[in-house]
């Protein structure tokens, strides 16, 4: 099974966290309904506008403007690296900031296509420094991001230090990030429901993942799971 743009777009239309997407040029492609809950903007207002122009996020405690310049996210992409978590505050759409936790996560840049960068967020309390998708805290904007690529190449291999998932594993996770029930990956594998269990469990386990989508999402951004 071929894992597509298409379909992290379906898993995350109605994930609990927050998700837009973009492309290189900063125009926003994607926006699930959380992202609208939090910042109130509705996806027909955000879709095809540059997302600058609508959040103009500051990094958390400062007053620069995290985008000037170019996003942050997608000059790491273009530098071949994973981009860093952060804190950051967005403009919503009564004009005030909310302080949100932000993942970005790379997907596409596999056979010709352009990389997608999906900014995966949800609100942070005052004081709290977790993110609330896996469970890691959220280092500064200007902390480095990991080398997963040589220049001029966009990431398509597994980052250094990446967990080591089996062939298996990586199989059964392909399966469920298209949304595959338990029962039907095991006739498609031809295993036991019970084997497929443990194997989720497994690469749940290596890659600190409280959830099935945690692990998903995970994959994708230390390119464990390319997109095609």
């Amino acid at each position: 099974m071929s894992l597509t743009t298409d379909s992290i777009f379906a898993v995350l239309a109605a994930a609990t966290f927050g998700a837009y997407g973009v492309s290189l040029d900063q125009t926003i492609v994607f926006w699930n309904r959380e992202a609208e809950r939090i910042l109130g903007y509705t996806s027909q207002e955000m879709l095809g506008r540059h997302c600058y122009e609508a959040l103009s996020g500051v990094v958390s405690g400062g007053d620069q403007a995290q985008c000037e310049g170019g996003c942050p996210a997608i000059q790491d992409l273009i530098a071949g690296s994973v981009p860093s978590q952060t804190s950051t505050a967005m403009i919503t759409s009564t004009g005030d900031r909310k302080l949100v936790s932000l993942t970005p996560v790379v997907i596409g840049g596999m056979g010709g296509g352009d990389p997608i960068v999906l900014h995966l967020f949800t609100e942070e309390a005052a004081g709290t420094r977790s993110d609330g998708l896996s469970g890691a805290t959220p280092v500064e904007a200007t902390a480095p991001s990991r080398r997963i690529a040589t220049e001029g190449h966009f990431a398509g291999t597994a980052a250094s230090g990446a967990p080591r998932l089996t062939s298996r594993e990586v199989e059964v996770l392909r399966l469920v990030s298209g949304g595959w029930d338990t029962p039907r990956i095991a006739n498609e594998l031809n295993i036991s429901p019970h084997t497929v269990l443990n194997h989720i469990r497994h690469f749940r386990r290596k890659l600190d993942a409280p959830t099935k989508l945690d692990a998903v999402v995970t994959a994708i951004r230390l390119g464990i799971l390319p997109i095609d």
